[in-house]
């Protein structure tokens, strides 16, 4: 979803908190409570505004100082904290506001990504805009702290938790799903817009509102147009039917919101009609039914994030006699320009792929320099797509959009990458990027964080853009936790998880990771062997042919499976998602023709005998069996 222009019905937030300025209270300020409390006091010398503020002083690195408040939220809603900060020589972590929520069983979690302020510093201003708060939660608090391990002074004014007011229409591109690129032959209705009305929020009631729209060429004349009134529910699709004798050609969607005639919002989206020809003349985008394009043919990327300095080839000597083929080089941007055209020729030499690396180690990188790289390297054929986000929250939001507006600008090439792991986050930014992606490390946990942070980025995208998965392969114990790596069954259940909820590319995290492991031999080998079977199963992967899960029924609810076609064979891709074994798992199938034999795949060329159809088959922990057989068997 890409705004050309927009206007929005919108109020004032209220601020939350009590006493936000500390200046009611005697000693200690009204409507807070702090932990280690004689570290803390109202400051009536320093301030921001008024008269006082909050001082917090540290003198033990080992003392948690914090304060705090609880505030009124409301569950599954988001909002905006915030706080000015000074500080006197704070030694890092530094000083910091946060939110944490609690639910009826306990701590549920929190949002801690607002700047640390350190050393010594003038007021500034920090916090994190559209936080969500889980539905399960039943309470908040906001924190004002010095991080355990810091040092030194910080001063607190002006605390802020306000509600978000969320736009009085929220309109989402579902098709085209691709940049508003009309491909010939889409399905029709070629335009599909999810609309979300918020009236309730801005004093408003749904039977005084009608809708508007329209697709209109460049001189502002209407090709198509749907009007809407009366509007019966805050949720809904509009649905235009592009005229078949309408040219190849730049167009805009203007969706527009009257109350009595008078325009309370209005969004506008580019639209490009393409012909074959312009189809042609593009290195990738991504297709109707989400699948990545290269080179005018379906691409499954099957990838590995690495660190590699641009001068060393060793890696990548390794890595191209593997079934990967795509890369996401954490230190692309580490040499000059000359040293990255090299190192992509490199990859190109030996058909590897790239997914450029567009975010800062603490940020995102500026209009300037991403108009740098992306203009400077956009031809290269060893380029696929741009990686822009990294699990940027959405206090990122705007440079986002404003990111993702310039990358579309300056190539049409190209698509987005972007990836999450928080769900409102996910659906907050899905409108930044073409690819969502989602990076689940649950081991040593349960790894059904796979198939739910799939379904996360499917809600984001609502079905209508694709994605590329993050699966673990690294140990936990390289960032310090306590933890151990992923045995070969749960990185191949992982992977087959991701596969059943809908990835279309698969990029390992981390090979700079297992490199420097003990054991890197053996487990680089099981992952390649993984990633083997995905490259055999690329052809199905991309295949377009539909199914439907439900000619399947399994008699185990912890049995994770897909059923997919390609050409005249059916695959069934099931994983048992437990740790312990399962004997005597039945599938009953309710296709009209019904095989006698079953084969399984990567299993020795292993069959099972089918009655009418129906199999029977025993999963060890984390089991995964791929079982084919053909349409006409």
């Amino acid at each position: 979803m890409f705004l050309i222009s927009g206007m929005a019905y919108a109020e004032t937030p209220k601020n939350l908190v009590t006493n936000p300025g500390f200046e009611n209270g005697t000693g200690w300020p009204t409507g807070w409570w702090g932990k280690l409390p004689t570290h803390c006091s109202s400051d009536n010398q320093i301030f921001h505004s008024g008269s006082k503020s909050l001082r917090v002083m540290v003198t033990d690195s080992k003392k948690y100082v914090l304060v705090g408040q609880r505030v009124p939220v409301t569950p599954g809603e988001s909002y905006d904290i915030g706080a000015w900060i000074k500080t006197e020589n704070a030694t890092p972590p530094g000083a910091q506001i946060c939110i944490e929520w609690s639910g009826p069983k306990g701590w549920l979690g929190g949002e801690w990504n607002a700047k640390k302020v350190t050393e010594t510093q003038e007021w500034q201003f920090t916090g994190v805009e559209r936080v969500q708060i889980p539905k399960e939660a039943t309470s908040a608090i906001v924190y004002l702290r010095l991080i355990e391990g810091s040092t030194g002074t910080a001063w607190f004014d002006d605390v802020i938790v306000e509600k978000q007011v969320r736009p009085v229409m929220q309109p989402f591109i579902l098709r085209p799903n691709y940049r508003g690129k009309v491909l010939p032959g889409a399905p029709s209705p070629e335009i599909k817009v999810e609309i979300i009305l918020n009236p309730q929020e801005h004093g408003l009631t749904l039977d005084k509102l009608e809708m508007t729209a329209a697709l209109k060429n460049k001189t502002g004349d209407r090709i198509v147009q749907e009007n809407l009134k009366p509007i019966t529910s805050n949720s809904f699709n509009v649905e235009l039917d592009i005229p078949a004798n309408t040219p190849p050609g730049d167009y805009h969607l203007t969706i527009d919101l009257y109350k009595a005639g008078n325009l309370l919002a209005q969004d506008t989206y580019p639209i490009e009609k393409l012909s074959q020809e312009d189809v042609s003349g593009l290195t990738s985008y991504i297709d109707g039914h989400n699948r990545f394009i290269l080179s005018g043919k379906p691409f499954f990327p099957l990838g590995l994030y690495v660190v590699q300095y641009l001068s060393d080839t060793s890696q990548l000597d390794e890595i191209r006699n593997s079934p990967f083929d795509t890369l996401m080089n954490y230190n692309i941007n580490s040499g000059t320009n000359a040293q990255i055209t090299n190192y992509l020729n490199q990859l190109q030499s030996r058909n590897l792929k790239l997914i450029f690396f567009l975010v800062k180690d603490q940020g995102l990188m500026d209009i300037n320099a991403t108009t740098q790289k992306v203009t400077t390297f956009k031809n290269h054929p060893a380029i696929i797509s741009w990686y822009m986000n990294d699990e940027r929250g959405l206090e990122y939001l705007g440079e986002l959009e404003a990111l993702y507006q310039k990358v579309r600008e300056l190539d049409k090439n190209h698509p987005v990458w972007s990836v999450n792991c928080r769900k409102y986050v996910l659906i907050g930014e899905a409108h930044t990027a073409d690819i969502l992606g989602v990076d689940p490390y649950p081991i040593p946990g349960p790894i059904t964080l796979v198939s739910q942070m799939a379904d996360w980025a499917k809600d984001a995208g609502r079905g209508y853009r694709p994605l590329w998965l993050v699966p673990q392969i690294f140990d936990w114990s390289d960032y310090g936790r306590k933890a151990r790596p992923p045995t070969r069954e749960e990185m191949r259940a992982m992977t087959y998880l991701a596969i059943n909820h809908g990835a279309r590319g698969l990029i390992y995290y981390s090979y700079f990771n297992i490199l420097d492991d003990a054991d890197y031999l053996t487990r680089w080998e099981e992952i390649k062997e993984i990633a083997g079977e995905i490259d055999h199963l690329r052809p199905v992967l991309l295949s377009t042919q539909r199914t439907n899960n439900n000619d399947i029924i399994c008699n185990n609810r912890n049995i994770d499976f897909k059923l997919m076609k390609e050409g005249d064979t059916y695959y069934l891709f099931a994983v048992n998602a437990k740790k312990e074994t399962v004997t005597g798992v039945s599938f009953r199938n309710k296709l009209v023709n019904k095989p006698s034999t079953i084969g399984v795949l990567f299993e020795n060329h292993r069959q099972l005998a089918a009655i009418n159809g129906n199999f029977t088959d025993d999963f060890g922990p984390y089991g995964v069996h791929v079982y084919h057989w053909d349409e006409s068997s």
